[in-house]
C-alpha cells in the first residue's frame, strides 16, 4: 500500500519531479495575491468546468449543470461554459500537467486536500478578502469552510452540505408496537428498537449498520472517539478506546444480535448483486437506515409502500454528531481566464445557482436552510410533512463535521477499509486487536509517503 498515490501519478506523467514542478508552478507562484475584478475581463472566453456528474438521461446533477450553464451564459453573453463530465482527481492532475486543466471544479471529500498539496488550486483568500462581502464568509457553514483550508491556506468554497440522519419505516414501528424514534435518542433506545423491530425469520431487520468510512466516523464521534490525530493528520487514531468502542457498538449489534443486518443477509436486487442500502429500506428489509439528506429525493421516487420519516442521529455515550459532506468549488492555480473563472466561482455561491441546486440538495450556506426547505417540498409534494429539520439542525448547533483525512489518505483509506470490514462486518478477525494493528500500518505508510515526498 505504501507509495500506492505516489505511483498512481507517476503512471499520469506526475512523479517525482513533475509533482514538484506542479507544486512550483501553482499559485503560490504567481497570482493568489492579486486582485480580481468582480465583473470579469469583459473579453470573450470559454470556461472549462469539471463536473462530478455523469452526462446520462435524467441525471439531475447533469440537468442542474445545464440549467446553471443556461442562466449564466444569458447574464455574462461573453463567457461560454465547456462543461466536462465525470470529473474526478486523475483526470484533474493529469490536465493540470499538461498545463491544460479545468478553471473551476466541482469536487469532494478527499480530492481538495490532495490538489491543494499537489499545488494545482489557486489559494482563494485573496480573492474572498477583497471579492466577497465578511456576510457572505459568515454565512458558509463553518465546519465545512474550514475543511477547505488547507495548511493555512483556503482552497475552495461549498457547493452542497449534505448531512446524515436517521430514516425510519413508520408503519413498522406501529405493527412491533415500537415508539417513533425522537431526538431523545441515545444509543441503548437505539439498541433497543433495532432488537425489537428485528424478525430474522421473515428476514427483517431493525436497522442497516453497513457504513462506509465517513458514515461510520459519526458513530466514532458519538463516544468521543476520533480517526485522525485533530492535531497532527500524519498520525491515526483508529487503535484509541473509544473509537474501538464505537466499531464494537456496531459489531455486537450485526454479530452479538444480528438486529442490524449483515452483508450475506442481503436480498440480491440482480442475479449476484446485493440489494443496496436504500433498497434495503425502502424495500421494506430495515426498519432504520442511516444516510443523508442526498437521498431524500431518490427514497421518494423509489415508491416506498410504507409512511417513513427521518430524525436526528441518536446522540452518542459523549455528544451529538453527524456527518458533513465537503462539496465544494475549486479553482485551477494556472487558469488563463482568472477574472472570469472567480466571477464564475462567484456565481457558484450566488442566489441564481442556489435557486436551481435547493431543489434537491442542501445547501452550504447558512441562510439557505429554510428555503431549501421550502423549495424541497414546492418540486416534490411527497416530501411535504417529513422532518427536514433533521437535516439542518447539526449545520445550524455545529454539530454536523467533515470526513477526517490522513494526509496520505490514497495510500491508507483501502487498507483502513478492508480491515474494518473483515473485523467490524464480517466477524474474520478480532476489532480490537485489528485495528490497533491497522493503526500502525498507517502510521507506517504514511511515514514513508512523507519521507518519500520531501517532508511535504
Amino acid at each position: 500500500m505504501a507509495g500506492q498515490r505516489r505511483r498512481q501519478l507517476m503512471q499520469l506523467g506526475m512523479g517525482g519531479g513533475m509533482l514538484a514542478g506542479l507544486a512550483a508552478c501553482g499559485p503560490a507562484a504567481g497570482r493568489s495575491d492579486v486582485a480580481p475584478r468582480i465583473e470579469g475581463s469583459g473579453k470573450q472566453v470559454t470556461l472549462r468546468v469539471g463536473a462530478r456528474a455523469a452526462a446520462v438521461a435524467a441525471n439531475p446533477s447533469w440537468e442542474e449543470f445545464q440549467a446553471g450553464k443556461k442562466l449564466f451564459e444569458s447574464k455574462h453573453p461573453n463567457i461560454t461554459l465547456d462543461i466536462t463530465p465525470d470529473m474526478n482527481s486523475e483526470k484533474f492532475l493529469a490536465g493540470a500537467a499538461a498545463g491544460d486543466a479545468w478553471d473551476i471544479q466541482d469536487l469532494c471529500c478527499d480530492q481538495l486536500p490532495l490538489e491543494a498539496r499537489a499545488g494545482v488550486l489557486t489559494k482563494l483568500d485573496p480573492f474572498i478578502k477583497r471579492g466577497m462581502k465578511e456576510s457572505d464568509v459568515k454565512d458558509w457553514i463553518e465546519w465545512q469552510y474550514k475543511y477547505f483550508n488547507v495548511d493555512g491556506a483556503q482552497y475552495g468554497i461549498g457547493k452542497y452540505m449534505g448531512t446524515t440522519s436517521l430514516y425510519f419505516n413508520k408503519e413498522w414501528f406501529a405493527q412491533k408496537g415500537v415508539a417513533l424514534p425522537d431526538d431523545s435518542w441515545d444509543w441503548n433506545k437505539y439498541r433497543e428498537a433495532m432488537v425489537k423491530l428485528t424478525d430474522i425469520p421473515n428476514r427483517k431487520w431493525g436497522a442497516n449498520l453497513i457504513l462506509g468510512g465517513d458514515r461510520r466516523q459519526a458513530k466514532v464521534h458519538q463516544n468521543g472517539g476520533t480517526m485522525v490525530d485533530p492535531k497532527n493528520d500524519l498520525k491515526s487514531t483508529l487503535d484509541t478506546p473509544k473509537t474501538i468502542e464505537a466499531y464494537e457498538w456496531i459489531h455486537a449489534r450485526m454479530w452479538r444480535e444480528n438486529s442490524a443486518i449483515q452483508p450475506d443477509q442481503r436480498p440480491e436486487s440482480a442475479p449476484g448483486t446485493p440489494m443496496n442500502a436504500r433498497l434495503l429500506f425502502t424495500g421494506g428489509h430495515t426498519a432504520m437506515w442511516e444516510d443523508g439528506s442526498w437521498s431524500l429525493v431518490p427514497v421518494m421516487q423509489d415508491k416506498p409502500t410504507f409512511e417513513w420519516d427521518v430524525v436526528t442521529l441518536p446522540k452518542g455515550p459523549v455528544q451529538r454528531d453527524v456527518l458533513a459532506t465537503t462539496d465544494g468549488w475549486a479553482m485551477w492555480g494556472q487558469s488563463k481566464s482568472v477574472d472570469d473563472a472567480w466571477l464564475l466561482l462567484s456565481w457558484f455561491n450566488s442566489d441564481d445557482w442556489y435557486t436551481i441546486q435547493s431543489k434537491r440538495l442542501q445547501p452550504a450556506r447558512l441562510s439557505w436552510l429554510p428555503k431549501w426547505q421550502t423549495m424541497l417540498t414546492e418540486a416534490h409534494a411527497e416530501l411535504k410533512g417529513k422532518n427536514l429539520k433533521a437535516f439542518t439542525v447539526g449545520a445550524e448547533q455545529g454539530f454536523a463535521r467533515p470526513w477526517e483525512l490522513h494526509r496520505y489518505h490514497a495510500a491508507t483509506n483501502k487498507l483502513i477499509n478492508d480491515e474494518y470490514t473483515a473485523s467490524v462486518e464480517r466477524n474474520q478477525k478480532p476489532v480490537k486487536d485489528t485495528h490497533i494493528d491497522l493503526a500502525r500500518q498507517v502510521n507506517e505508510i504514511q511515514a514513508t509517503e512523507y519521507a518519500a515526498g520531501g517532508k511535504k
